[in-house]
Protein backbone atom coordinates (compact mmCIF):
# COMPACT_ATOMS: atom_id res chain seq x y z
CA UNK A 1 0.00 0.00 0.00
CA UNK A 2 1.76 3.27 -0.95
CA UNK A 3 2.37 6.03 1.80
CA UNK A 4 2.22 9.84 1.76
CA UNK A 5 3.42 12.08 4.43
CA UNK A 6 1.71 15.46 4.45
CA UNK A 7 3.30 17.76 7.13
CA UNK A 8 0.62 20.82 8.31
CA UNK A 9 -0.12 23.10 10.81
CA UNK A 10 -0.91 22.12 14.28
CA UNK A 11 -4.60 21.78 15.73
CA UNK A 12 -6.57 20.48 18.54
CA UNK A 13 -9.45 19.39 16.15
CA UNK A 14 -9.25 20.47 13.05
CA UNK A 15 -12.79 21.26 12.89
CA UNK A 16 -12.35 24.75 11.72
CA UNK A 17 -10.54 27.83 13.16
CA UNK A 18 -12.87 28.27 16.80
CA UNK A 19 -11.78 30.34 19.32
CA UNK A 20 -10.34 28.31 21.37
CA UNK A 21 -8.23 26.35 18.91
CA UNK A 22 -6.09 28.46 16.33
CA UNK A 23 -3.90 27.11 13.88
CA UNK A 24 -0.36 27.05 15.23
CA UNK A 25 2.91 26.81 12.80
CA UNK A 26 2.08 25.61 9.25
CA UNK A 27 4.09 28.30 7.15
CA UNK A 28 3.96 31.80 5.49
CA UNK A 29 0.77 31.70 4.63
CA UNK A 30 -0.71 31.19 8.43
CA UNK A 31 1.87 33.29 9.32
CA UNK A 32 0.74 35.87 6.51
CA UNK A 33 -3.21 35.15 6.60
CA UNK A 34 -3.75 33.88 10.52
CA UNK A 35 -5.39 30.52 8.91
CA UNK A 36 -4.30 27.58 6.88
CA UNK A 37 -6.64 25.48 4.15
CA UNK A 38 -5.58 22.35 6.69
CA UNK A 39 -7.90 23.54 8.95
CA UNK A 40 -10.79 21.36 8.18
CA UNK A 41 -8.61 18.25 7.25
CA UNK A 42 -10.93 16.24 10.16
CA UNK A 43 -14.58 18.07 9.67
CA UNK A 44 -16.70 15.24 7.94
CA UNK A 45 -18.86 16.06 5.04
CA UNK A 46 -21.15 13.19 5.68
CA UNK A 47 -18.49 10.05 5.91
CA UNK A 48 -16.14 12.07 3.58
CA UNK A 49 -12.92 14.15 4.81
CA UNK A 50 -11.28 16.79 2.44
CA UNK A 51 -7.75 16.72 3.27
CA UNK A 52 -5.38 20.14 2.55
CA UNK A 53 -2.04 20.04 2.37
CA UNK A 54 0.61 22.92 0.40
CA UNK A 55 2.95 21.06 -1.75
CA UNK A 56 6.03 22.26 -3.29
CA UNK A 57 5.10 23.63 -6.51
CA UNK A 58 2.32 23.52 -8.24
CA UNK A 59 1.13 19.35 -8.11
CA UNK A 60 1.59 16.36 -5.98
CA UNK A 61 3.91 13.73 -7.65
CA UNK A 62 1.58 11.03 -7.39
CA UNK A 63 3.85 8.84 -9.65
CA UNK A 64 5.78 8.56 -6.86
CA UNK A 65 3.14 6.77 -4.53
CA UNK A 66 2.58 4.15 -8.11
CA UNK A 67 0.42 6.31 -10.11
CA UNK A 68 0.76 6.02 -13.81
CA UNK A 69 1.93 8.74 -15.89
CA UNK A 70 -1.09 9.91 -17.24
CA UNK A 71 -3.16 9.09 -14.34
CA UNK A 72 -4.76 12.20 -12.36
CA UNK A 73 -5.26 10.75 -9.08
CA UNK A 74 -4.33 7.53 -6.82
CA UNK A 75 -7.16 5.45 -4.65
CA UNK A 76 -5.50 3.47 -2.02
CA UNK A 77 -2.89 5.57 -0.42
CA UNK A 78 -2.23 5.41 3.44
CA UNK A 79 -1.34 9.59 4.26
CA UNK A 80 0.05 10.19 7.36
CA UNK A 81 -0.89 13.73 8.85
CA UNK A 82 2.12 15.03 10.63
CA UNK A 83 2.52 18.57 12.45
CA UNK A 84 5.29 20.37 14.61
CA UNK A 85 4.48 20.28 18.27
CA UNK A 86 4.46 24.06 20.29
CA UNK A 87 6.63 22.49 22.57
CA UNK A 88 9.47 21.41 19.41
CA UNK A 89 9.33 17.92 17.13
CA UNK A 90 6.87 16.76 14.37
CA UNK A 91 4.54 14.53 15.08
CA UNK A 92 2.19 12.03 13.85
CA UNK A 93 -1.25 13.67 14.69
CA UNK A 94 -3.71 11.15 12.37
CA UNK A 95 -4.16 9.80 9.11
CA UNK A 96 -6.25 8.93 6.36
CA UNK A 97 -6.24 4.79 5.44
CA UNK A 98 -7.54 3.80 1.46
CA UNK A 99 -7.62 7.78 0.37
CA UNK A 100 -7.35 9.37 -3.14
CA UNK A 101 -4.42 11.54 -3.99
CA UNK A 102 -4.93 14.10 -6.53
CA UNK A 103 -2.09 14.86 -8.84
CA UNK A 104 -3.89 18.68 -8.57
CA UNK A 105 -5.50 21.08 -6.70
CA UNK A 106 -9.52 19.90 -6.94
CA UNK A 107 -12.22 22.86 -6.26
CA UNK A 108 -15.56 22.35 -4.16
CA UNK A 109 -18.48 23.22 -6.66
CA UNK A 110 -20.25 24.18 -3.52
CA UNK A 111 -17.82 23.75 -0.59
CA UNK A 112 -19.40 22.11 2.62
CA UNK A 113 -20.74 24.50 5.61
CA UNK A 114 -17.42 24.39 8.12
CA UNK A 115 -14.83 24.72 4.46
CA UNK A 116 -16.77 27.60 3.42
CA UNK A 117 -17.02 29.69 6.89
CA UNK A 118 -12.96 29.50 6.82
CA UNK A 119 -12.12 30.21 3.12
CA UNK A 120 -11.41 26.62 1.91
CA UNK A 121 -12.29 26.09 -1.59
CA UNK A 122 -11.17 22.84 -2.71
CA UNK A 123 -8.75 19.79 -1.15
CA UNK A 124 -5.73 17.53 -2.45
CA UNK A 125 -7.06 14.17 -0.29
CA UNK A 126 -10.04 12.90 0.12
CA UNK A 127 -10.80 9.77 2.30
CA UNK A 128 -13.29 7.89 3.83
CA UNK A 129 -14.23 9.35 7.96
CA UNK A 130 -14.52 5.71 8.95
CA UNK A 131 -11.31 4.48 7.74
CA UNK A 132 -9.28 8.36 9.00
CA UNK A 133 -8.01 8.95 12.39
CA UNK A 134 -7.11 12.13 14.08
CA UNK A 135 -5.17 10.97 17.72
CA UNK A 136 -5.63 13.35 20.70
CA UNK A 137 -3.66 15.51 21.70
CA UNK A 138 -1.66 12.70 24.08
CA UNK A 139 -1.82 10.79 21.61
CA UNK A 140 0.59 12.26 19.41
CA UNK A 141 3.83 10.75 20.73
CA UNK A 142 5.06 9.26 17.37
CA UNK A 143 7.90 11.46 16.21
CA UNK A 144 9.14 11.90 12.33
CA UNK A 145 13.03 12.60 11.93
CA UNK A 146 13.55 16.28 9.93
CA UNK A 147 16.53 17.16 7.84
CA UNK A 148 18.50 13.98 8.40
CA UNK A 149 19.39 11.20 5.94
CA UNK A 150 16.06 9.00 5.30
CA UNK A 151 14.02 12.21 7.45
CA UNK A 152 11.47 14.01 6.12
CA UNK A 153 12.74 16.92 4.50
CA UNK A 154 11.43 21.01 4.65
CA UNK A 155 9.13 20.02 1.91
CA UNK A 156 5.36 19.60 3.44
CA UNK A 157 5.01 16.55 1.26
CA UNK A 158 7.27 13.73 1.11
CA UNK A 159 6.89 10.51 -0.30
CA UNK A 160 9.20 8.02 1.99
CA UNK A 161 9.98 6.58 -0.90
CA UNK A 162 14.00 6.10 -0.14
CA UNK A 163 15.59 2.90 1.10
CA UNK A 164 16.52 4.65 4.37
CA UNK A 165 13.13 5.65 5.07
CA UNK A 166 11.98 1.90 5.56
CA UNK A 167 12.64 1.97 8.94
CA UNK A 168 10.34 5.30 9.42
CA UNK A 169 7.61 4.26 7.43
CA UNK A 170 7.17 0.94 9.04
CA UNK A 171 7.49 1.91 12.81
CA UNK A 172 3.89 4.45 11.47
CA UNK A 173 2.62 1.96 9.72
CA UNK A 174 2.52 -0.49 12.97
CA UNK A 175 1.19 2.60 15.07
CA UNK A 176 -1.91 3.05 11.84
CA UNK A 177 -2.19 -0.79 11.98
CA UNK A 178 -2.69 -1.28 15.81
CA UNK A 179 -4.14 2.55 16.44
CA UNK A 180 -4.39 3.81 19.90
CA UNK A 181 -6.77 1.65 21.93
CA UNK A 182 -6.99 1.30 25.87
CA UNK A 183 -4.84 -1.28 27.47
CA UNK A 184 -7.41 -4.92 28.32
CA UNK A 185 -9.20 -4.37 30.77
CA UNK A 186 -7.88 -6.26 34.77
CA UNK A 187 -9.80 -8.06 36.98
CA UNK A 188 -9.74 -7.73 40.60
CA UNK A 189 -11.27 -9.10 43.74
CA UNK A 190 -12.94 -6.95 46.34
CA UNK A 191 -11.88 -6.23 49.85
CA UNK A 192 -12.68 -4.98 52.89
CA UNK A 193 -12.56 -0.80 53.21
CA UNK A 194 -9.56 -0.24 55.06
CA UNK A 195 -6.27 1.34 54.67
CA UNK A 196 -4.72 -1.92 52.90
CA UNK A 197 -8.10 -1.83 50.46
CA UNK A 198 -6.97 2.20 49.85
CA UNK A 199 -3.19 1.85 49.27
CA UNK A 200 -4.27 -1.19 46.81
CA UNK A 201 -6.64 0.64 44.81
CA UNK A 202 -3.82 3.59 44.50
CA UNK A 203 -1.25 0.93 43.41
CA UNK A 204 -3.97 0.04 40.56
CA UNK A 205 -4.67 3.34 39.57
CA UNK A 206 -1.10 4.42 39.77
CA UNK A 207 -0.51 1.03 37.49
CA UNK A 208 -3.31 1.86 35.39
CA UNK A 209 -2.58 5.35 34.65
CA UNK A 210 1.12 4.38 33.63
CA UNK A 211 0.16 1.77 31.05
CA UNK A 212 -1.74 3.99 29.65
CA UNK A 213 0.75 7.04 28.73
CA UNK A 214 3.53 4.25 28.64
CA UNK A 215 1.50 2.38 25.32
CA UNK A 216 1.00 5.72 23.66
CA UNK A 217 4.50 6.29 23.62
CA UNK A 218 5.86 8.08 27.14
CA UNK A 219 8.28 7.35 29.40
CA UNK A 220 6.63 8.02 32.89
CA UNK A 221 8.25 8.50 36.36
CA UNK A 222 6.47 8.37 39.89
CA UNK A 223 6.67 11.54 41.62
CA UNK A 224 4.55 10.55 44.34
CA UNK A 225 7.33 11.28 47.28
CA UNK A 226 8.22 14.28 45.91
CA UNK A 227 4.57 16.34 47.36
CA UNK A 228 4.68 18.72 44.12
CA UNK A 229 0.97 18.70 43.16
CA UNK A 230 1.31 15.38 40.83
CA UNK A 231 1.47 11.77 40.86
CA UNK A 232 3.73 10.82 37.43
CA UNK A 233 5.14 12.78 34.94
CA UNK A 234 5.10 11.14 31.09
CA UNK A 235 7.56 13.08 28.26
CA UNK A 236 7.54 12.37 25.11
CA UNK A 237 10.58 14.64 23.05
CA UNK A 238 10.05 17.71 24.42
CA UNK A 239 6.48 17.30 26.18
CA UNK A 240 6.31 17.13 29.54
CA UNK A 241 2.99 16.01 30.87
CA UNK A 242 1.89 16.57 34.62
CA UNK A 243 -0.79 13.75 35.93
CA UNK A 244 -2.49 13.91 39.36
CA UNK A 245 -4.15 10.17 39.54
CA UNK A 246 -7.17 9.01 41.18
CA UNK A 247 -8.48 6.23 42.39
CA UNK A 248 -11.96 4.72 43.02
CA UNK A 249 -13.90 1.56 44.10
CA UNK A 250 -17.04 2.61 42.28
CA UNK A 251 -17.99 4.10 39.24
CA UNK A 252 -18.89 7.29 40.30
CA UNK A 253 -16.69 9.91 39.12
CA UNK A 254 -15.82 12.44 41.52
CA UNK A 255 -12.59 13.07 43.36
CA UNK A 256 -11.06 15.66 45.89
CA UNK A 257 -8.09 17.39 45.30
CA UNK A 258 -6.08 18.58 48.25
CA UNK A 259 -4.96 22.64 48.40
CA UNK A 260 -1.61 21.60 47.16
CA UNK A 261 -3.13 19.24 43.97
CA UNK A 262 -5.95 22.49 43.54
CA UNK A 263 -3.41 25.04 42.95
CA UNK A 264 -0.82 22.34 40.39
CA UNK A 265 -4.41 21.64 38.40
CA UNK A 266 -5.14 25.70 38.29
CA UNK A 267 -1.38 26.70 37.41
CA UNK A 268 -0.62 24.13 34.73
CA UNK A 269 -3.23 23.46 32.98
CA UNK A 270 -2.07 22.92 29.31
CA UNK A 271 0.70 20.42 31.05
CA UNK A 272 -1.54 18.70 33.59
CA UNK A 273 -3.90 15.75 33.39
CA UNK A 274 -5.68 14.19 36.18
CA UNK A 275 -6.45 10.78 35.31
CA UNK A 276 -9.11 8.73 37.30
CA UNK A 277 -9.50 5.45 37.45
CA UNK A 278 -12.96 3.94 38.44
CA UNK A 279 -13.74 0.67 39.60
CA UNK A 280 -10.16 -0.32 40.54
CA UNK A 281 -10.33 -3.52 41.72
CA UNK A 282 -13.09 -5.18 40.03
CA UNK A 283 -12.87 -3.05 36.61
CA UNK A 284 -10.57 -0.61 36.20
CA UNK A 285 -11.76 1.91 33.55
CA UNK A 286 -9.07 5.03 32.93
CA UNK A 287 -10.69 8.96 32.62
CA UNK A 288 -7.65 10.69 31.12
CA UNK A 289 -8.95 14.61 31.99
CA UNK A 290 -7.15 17.51 30.30
CA UNK A 291 -8.14 21.57 29.78
CA UNK A 292 -9.40 21.73 26.18
CA UNK A 293 -8.52 25.40 24.97
CA UNK A 294 -11.50 25.45 22.52
CA UNK A 295 -14.04 24.80 24.99
CA UNK A 296 -12.07 26.52 27.79
CA UNK A 297 -13.35 23.84 29.81
CA UNK A 298 -11.70 20.77 31.61
CA UNK A 299 -12.66 17.70 29.40
CA UNK A 300 -12.47 14.17 29.80
CA UNK A 301 -10.33 12.47 26.76
CA UNK A 302 -12.49 10.48 24.34
CA UNK A 303 -15.69 12.60 25.32
CA UNK A 304 -15.19 15.81 24.52
CA UNK A 305 -18.84 16.79 25.31
CA UNK A 306 -18.30 16.69 28.88
CA UNK A 307 -16.73 18.73 31.25
CA UNK A 308 -15.78 18.49 34.53
CA UNK A 309 -18.01 20.31 37.35
CA UNK A 310 -15.35 21.72 39.78
CA UNK A 311 -16.66 23.50 42.74
CA UNK A 312 -13.83 24.91 44.87
CA UNK A 313 -14.15 25.29 48.51
CA UNK A 314 -12.66 26.68 51.71
CA UNK A 315 -10.74 25.21 55.02
CA UNK A 316 -9.15 26.04 57.43
CA UNK A 317 -6.88 25.12 60.70
CA UNK A 318 -8.06 26.88 64.25
CA UNK A 319 -6.52 25.59 67.25
CA UNK A 320 -6.85 27.56 70.69
CA UNK A 321 -3.40 28.80 72.30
Amino acid sequence: MPVLFCNIGWMERYQGLLAGDQIIGGGSYVREKGRGHEVCNFSRVGNVLYGYVQPPGTHINIERIGAGPKDDSISGVTVIWTATRPTGGTAVVGWYKNATVYQNYQKFSNPPAAHRRNGVDGYWIKARADQSKLLSVDERTCEIPRQVEGGMGQANVWYADGARSSSIVEGVLSLVRRGVSKRPEKKGKKRKQDQERKAQIERVAIRTCCDHFEGIGYTVRSVEKDNVGWDLEARSGRTILRIEVKGLSGNAFSVELSPNEYRAFSEHSDGYRLGVVTEALENPQLFICRYSNERRAWVIEGNENKTLQIETRQSASIKCI
